[in-house]
């Protein structure tokens, strides 16, 4: 689905990702896990463009995204992204937020086949209620995103980019702004996705999940992806010196 080649990132002249070279397959749930500083969120990013390559191609749909000639917001649409810190709009309501972006975009489609707004409008809300209804938030359908707790708000965010039916949905850290009661709920949600078999490429500190959840585990130290495997592989034979070094600190 996914095909990233020697994929390299500068801040400050500097190599932040250092030439990675990986693919991300259709029904996959990767894990990306390392130490702080290892490029992770800086690797996450670059995938949605969210942050400009410096060299290498990142292939997705067909298409290098990572060309400037490409127009990424077409490919937005089938790629979602889950940020730390929830990233709602916080002048809109619940609803609002989740039908915010399917309205402006699949909204103009249905427009030119002769639906009203009010339709359009009305088809969307549907949609969203079912997917509050399906995390036990239908009752914040009005509600303003001040009025949430942290792990209400991620699990909003996720129903967010799931609202547009994406084919891949990309998560930076989803858990490192909650408090640790508020953790198991959005993981609960994130693991329904994964029993779906939602392609998902999840960067995160939370080992545990990565362990149980993931299908592949990315280690990436210094820039590089430097070690690629199963969870067993990953966590119970490492075989890389500073994967060893690092589960020995944190496991």
């Amino acid at each position: 689905m996914i095909e990233i080649k020697n994929l390299v990132k500068k801040f400050d002249g500097k190599n932040v990702l250092d030439g990675i070279t990986t693919t991300i397959h259709e029904g996959e749930q990767v894990a990306i896990i390392g130490p702080s500083g290892s490029g992770k969120s800086t690797f996450i990013r670059c995938i949605n463009c969210l942050e400009d390559a410096d060299d290498g191609i990142i292939m997705f749909d067909g298409e290098n995204i990572a060309d400037f000639k490409v127009d990424i917001n077409v490919h937005r649409q089938n790629m979602g992204m889950v940020f730390q810190n929830f990233n709602l709009f916080n002048n809109k309501t619940v609803l609002e937020n989740i039908t915010l972006a399917p309205i402006q975009i699949h909204g103009k489609k249905m427009k030119k086949q002769g639906m009203s707004k009010k339709e359009i409008t009305a088809h969307f809300n549907e949609k969203a209620m079912a997917l509050l209804k399906r995390i036990g938030l239908e009752d914040k359908a009005n509600a303003y995103p001040s009025t949430l707790s942290g792990g209400q708000k991620q699990r909003i965010a996720i129903v967010r980019a799931l609202a547009m039916e994406p084919k891949v949905i990309l998560f930076d850290e989803p858990t490192s702004a909650l408090d640790p009661e508020m953790v198991g709920e959005v993981l609960d949600l994130m693991r329904e996705l994964a029993k779906e078999k939602l392609t998902m490429v999840i960067v995160t500190h939370e080992m545990g999940f990565a362990k149980e959840v993931a299908s592949r585990v990315l280690f990436m130290n210094e820039g590089n992806i430097a070690a690629d495997g199963t969870p067993d592989e990953i966590f119970g034979n490492p075989t890389h010196p500073r994967l060893k070094e690092f589960l020995s600190k944190i496991l």
